[in-house]
């Protein structure tokens, strides 16, 4: 394995066959259509894909069918199981996978992320929803609780579908737990907000959709969805309205993101949004009032968390490189 690959966060997708794992790696990592995952074939083989955003990820999404001692997948290196549950299927079989893969994976590991998607639960009642949820949980802890640990693992559980935003929401807490820096980023958006009078906040990434980081702000998940749909009409109107540039211009050619966008929806609240580094975009809820009186000092206040962002992602890559050339040194 490259030294690259070593430095990697490793997170397993598994899951019965047609749970719906590899059409969440597709739609939420390669943006590929929620209507188009229905002419995916099973996948019959592990597959390996690298992901290079705030946090470099490999994901390893696993046929359904596996043996996991057949695979010859080292379970130390695992940074987080997702488990995929089909709410609208009979999910004994899929508790019973579940349970083993988190003996071998505790077992192997301590430290390993859990996280359970409660998937395709799009078209289901809420009330039914939060029963099947329930339901699981408690099926989930009685197992944990016959092996004796129930009181050691601890698993997060996400109600999710590919058909809506909550995919996103879901594995973008996925991420944030893998993120090394976040404790800093979000006093880093804490300080942001209250010093600009901003009501809440996030950073995108901007072709995932993925959030790496909000302030302390409780949000409900419509925030979450106003948000995107916010980033699809930015990227929209800027499609629209690319600017000319001069055949001598060394960008000829090229299209340049601007920098900063706003909407103004009918609440009196302003949606802005600021690129801050290269993938990465801030985005922002503020009262619109607050917006018109204070833009320059709010503008002002985007270049210290640029500044403060860049700084943090340079200092990671420079200690990813240097754990990769302490790997060379002992692999040589």
């Amino acid at each position: 394995m490259e030294n690259e690959d070593i430095l990697r966060k490793k997170v397993l997708l598994a899951g019965l066959r047609r749970s719906g794992k590899t059409s969440i790696q597709r739609v939420v990592f390669t943006g590929m259509p929620a209507k188009d995952t229905l002419y995916l074939e099973n996948n019959i083989r592990s597959v390996i894909h690298n992901v290079d955003s705030f946090v470099a990820l490999q994901l390893w999404d696993i046929p359904g069918h596996a043996n996991l001692d057949l695979l010859g997948i080292d379970l130390s290196q695992l940074s987080t199981l997702v488990f995929v549950i089909d709410a609208q299927d009979d999910y004994t079989r899929a508790l019973h996978q579940l349970h083993q893969i988190i003996i071998r994976a505790y077992n192997a590991n301590q430290r390993v992320k859990i996280e359970v998607f409660v998937h395709k639960v799009d078209g289901l009642s809420d009330e039914y929803k939060l029963e099947t949820l329930r339901d699981i949980q408690s099926k989930v802890l009685d197992d944990l609780s016959d092996s004796n640990l129930d009181n050691v693992v601890q698993l997060s559980y996400h109600l999710t579908s590919i058909f809506d935003y909550s995919i996103l929401d879901a594995f973008s807490k996925v991420v944030q737990k893998l993120t090394r820096q976040l404790p800093v980023i979000q006093n880093l958006l804490n300080v942001f907000c209250a010093n600009s009078g901003i009501a809440k906040s996030f950073i995108f990434e901007q072709n995932s959709r993925l959030y790496f980081a909000t302030d302390a702000t409780i949000a409900d998940a419509s925030t979450f969805e106003v948000c995107v749909d916010a980033l699809d009409t930015f990227d929209r109107f800027s499609k629209l309205y690319k600017p000319t540039i001069e055949n001598n211009d060394e960008t000829s050619g090229q299209y340049i993101e601007p920098a900063m966008a706003s909407i103004r929806l009918a609440n009196n609240i302003t949606i802005s949004k600021w690129q801050i580094h290269e993938n990465l975009i801030l985005i922002a809820f503020i009262k619109s009032d607050t917006y018109d009186r204070f833009k320059q000092s709010i503008d002002y206040n985007v270049t210290f968390v640029r500044d403060a962002l860049t700084n943090i992602i340079e200092m990671e890559k420079h200690s990813r490189r240097s754990r990769s050339a302490s790997l060379n040194t002992q692999s040589s």
